[in-house]
């Protein structure tokens, strides 16, 4: 889905410089070729140079380019990378300066990611349905969602468990009857194996290994 043989190979190998244990980590040798890997236009690559900068991982903190990254990687599709975005614009604090806050770009942003399987979208998404932040309130939707995020996750995921079931509660038996003909519709598909970055890259870097 997602570059060449060649670039997955070499992102995969980078993987435990980010995210393997304790005596693997070195952000600082990493973050150079995931810079190649982005300049070259490999989407995960992209994405993870905008978590390196919004969390100091080889490169100082800026959530300006955080943001950059984060969008450009979101416009390919990448689910993580479009829930990167909707957190951007959902955070009032920290005083970022990347984005203004806007609940409704927010809600955008993370119906695509849920749509593409992300599961901390999904999660967000319910949340603002249950209580009418950035977008109408509706129950129905906040039940779906949260029962995506459940089933899309990789662990038990409380919070998402919590606003499927508040949600649920304010549906009546037709309501109910039709959610879960959809979301068992939506679980044929979701997630995808490129849903969640970490997943992902750890399932590359255990392929190429």
């Amino acid at each position: 889905m997602w570059g060449t043989e060649a670039e997955k190979i070499e992102f995969a190998g980078l993987y435990p410089l980010f995210y393997g244990n304790q005596e693997e980590r070195n952000y600082a040798k990493g973050i150079k070729p995931i810079k190649k890997l982005s300049d070259n236009g490999y989407v995960p690559a992209v994405c993870e140079l905008g978590i390196a900068y919004f969390d100091h991982l080889g490169v100082r903190r800026n959530y300006i380019e955080a943001f950059k990254f984060y969008m450009i990687a979101a416009q390919e599709g990448y689910p993580s990378a479009e829930c990167g975005v909707g957190n951007f614009y959902a955070m009032a604090f920290p005083n970022h300066n990347a984005c203004e806050n806007d609940a409704a770009k927010a809600a955008e942003f993370w119906l695509k990611a849920s749509e593409h399987g992300n599961a901390g979208a999904q999660c967000n998404l319910a949340s603002y349905y249950l209580n009418g932040t950035g977008v109408h309130q509706n129950p129905v939707e906040a039940y779906i969602w949260g029962a995506m995020a459940v089933h899309c996750s990789s662990i038990r995921f409380r919070s998402a468990e919590v606003f499927r079931d508040q949600a649920l509660a304010l549906l009546d038996e037709e309501q109910i009857i039709d959610a879960n003909g959809r979301i068992e519709v939506l679980k044929l598909r979701l997630p995808y194996e490129w849903s969640e970055h970490m997943i992902y890259w750890r399932s590359l870097h255990q392929k190429y290994k």
